[in-house]
């Protein structure tokens, strides 16, 4: 299934079947690749204004980043499907063949999160020096943006929970506990920047 040549009306009746795939994963790619395009949209919204003219080449490189970052999670979610109906698979095969793709569905949400990590921080930026006309897009973004992480991080755990390579599962323990850091810290910079110029703070 290639997500990205569905309508959004096709991909939710896809969601919608009695059938495993597309699940949660698949969807928090997609929401991931939504939030990327707000993201896109507001650094569109910057550029090419005189009053933001000094951050003309940091939003030329957020849009170029939002590009490629919107083309790799509905890559993605296609291996999220992929990865999810080998593990099926593999229940019916060898334990080690079973491990094997264990290790490849928590990885896949390990990358959508990844490409998460680096949206929050482009946020940061469109929230100190993007257009504030769209600091509620801006939020928005955010807001997705934390919703997949906690999306993508259940798929993590529930894949790692049945891995028995204890090194793997550590280092992938490890390294969800810094992109969590990471998100938090920019989902709460963003509202600190721009909370008092959408809404009332008392």
């Amino acid at each position: 299934m290639e997500v990205e040549n569905l309508s959004l009306k096709e991909f939710c009746e896809k969601v919608a079947e009695r059938k495993p795939t597309p699940g949660g994963g698949a969807v928090g790619s997609v929401v991931g690749a939504l939030a990327c395009a707000l993201a896109e949209m507001v650094a569109n919204f910057t550029r090419k204004k005189k009053e933001y003219e000094n951050v003309e080449p940091e939003m030329e490189r957020i849009v170029e980043a939002m590009e490629e970052a919107r083309e790799k999670l509905f890559s993605l979610a296609e291996k999220d499907m992929k990865a999810f109906e080998r593990v099926m698979e593999a229940y019916k095969k060898s334990g080690e063949e079973l491990q094997s793709a264990l290790k490849e569905a928590a990885s896949v949400p390990m990358d959508v999160i990844r490409v998460m990590k680096d949206l929050g921080h482009d946020l940061e930026k469109l929230a100190e020096f993007g257009n504030k006309n769209l600091a509620s897009d801006t939020l928005n973004a955010m807001d997705l943006c934390r919703a997949v992480f906690l999306v993508e991080k259940v798929n993590v755990l529930v894949n790692l929970k049945s891995i028995k390579d204890e090194k793997f599962k550590n280092e992938m323990l490890e390294e969800l506990e810094e992109q969590e850091k990471q998100i938090e810290g920019s989902y709460r910079r963003v509202r600190e920047y721009l909370e008092g110029i959408v809404w009332s703070s008392k």
